[in-house]
């Protein structure tokens, strides 16, 4: 009964630490993402002339200023040579393969919402592994000068029915999304179907989107590698830190269990 109780306070301790330092959980939203509100911009997706412009892939794309605004027209590129970059999570203009669809938010942010187009899903329940990746056809990468960029966030594999019958759940490396809207945007529905936020530790100016490692490797075979968005959106979140009356109750917790344990080890 001793050691129960030692394994109790020590691991409440611990998730209190936990949720402490967490900013959001992941969450899958049946419903739609709300419309940009202040503080929230679309981003500007730079084609040629432009300044730190996007890049095909291999494969090829079809970059349009359509990108700039929620507006139903998608843009979109091809890239099989991705695997390297999503190895190694560094993706630098230049380098052999790079390839990258990129925004400019104006100013950094610690948030972006991805608003998807899609071409292969209609709402309906979601049966085959390729539409499964395709609604999740997407890594997240990040940079402040618009050359040299980070991975933030890649999609590794998902449950077909993780949520319920139709309804996949998905597994990330890095930043998983914070809220993922199953039925895309209060502007155009299904058609932004999964749309996202994501909120990362860090701010950053340039946002960047190649395509995801499931959808490079589909589960059971084949590769599609063809991200196609609608929009990119920028906003920043407030981050809280931990209060110091929850990290105090923490630490207090973790001390009582461990007294507890000394005590219940002399006790034998």
């Amino acid at each position: 009964m001793k050691m129960k109780l030692v394994l109790t306070l020590a691991t409440f301790g611990a998730a209190l630490f936990f949720v402490a330092a967490s900013v959001r959980a992941q969450f899958y939203d049946p419903g739609v993402s709300p419309p940009l509100i202040a503080g929230q911009v679309f981003g500007d997706h730079l084609v040629s002339p432009q300044p730190h412009p996007s890049v095909a892939g291999s494969g090829g794309a079809g970059f349009s200023d359509a990108g700039d605004v929620l507006d139903g027209i998608r843009t979109y590129t091809f890239d099989l040579a991705a695997q390297a970059d999503l190895t190694d999570g560094v993706a630098n203009r230049g380098d052999t393969n790079f390839a990258m669809m990129i925004w400019d938010m104006g100013i950094p942010f610690n948030s972006m919402r991805l608003y998807t187009h899609q071409d292969h899903y209609s709402g309906g329940p979601i049966t085959t592994n390729f539409i499964g990746q395709d609604v999740m056809e997407y890594s997240v990468w990040g940079s402040n000068d618009g050359d040299n960029f980070v991975l933030l966030s890649d999609v590794l594999g998902f449950d077909l029915n993780g949520g319920g019958a139709g309804l996949p759940t998905y597994t990330f490396a890095g930043t998983a999304p914070s809220i993922i809207y199953r039925g895309g945007s209060t502007e155009f529905g299904v058609l932004n179907a999964y749309t996202r936020d994501y909120v990362f530790p860090n701010d950053y100016r340039y946002y960047g989107v190649r395509t995801s490692q499931i959808s490079l490797t589909i589960p059971g075979g084949g590769t599609d590698a063809d991200p196609e968005l609608d929009a990119v959106a920028g906003f920043q979140t407030i981050i809280p830190e931990p209060s110091a009356g929850v990290l105090l109750l923490a630490a207090a917790l973790g001390a009582l269990a461990s007294r507890s344990r000394i005590r219940t080890m002399f006790q034998g």
